[in-house]
């Protein structure tokens, strides 16, 4: 039996049809799974970075909303109405 620790080099053009269509989808499979990871490595950390974010508070640079215009759904006037 084989050590499984121990990388053989193995010939792509000395594989048979069967070898090969094994090799093509062991190494897609491997690659697909590497995506995966990645991807979800950014999620989490995109997570982690908003949960930090939320909890620190919001930016000081950022004033406080303001409302710039309201419509009345009825009549379809407008209605400047600020509030600072």
């Amino acid at each position: 039996m084989p050590d499984p620790e121990k990388h053989q080099i193995i010939e792509f053009g000395r594989l048979n049809l069967l070898g090969k269509a094994i090799f093509v989808v062991g190494a897609t499979v491997r690659t697909t799974a590497h995506l995966i990871d990645k991807t979800l490595d950014k999620a989490v950390d995109l997570v982690l970075e908003a949960e930090r974010a939320f909890k620190e508070g919001r930016d000081g640079t950022v004033e406080d909303a303001k409302v710039i215009g309201e419509w009345e759904k009825e009549s379809g006037r407008s209605q400047v109405n600020e509030q600072g």
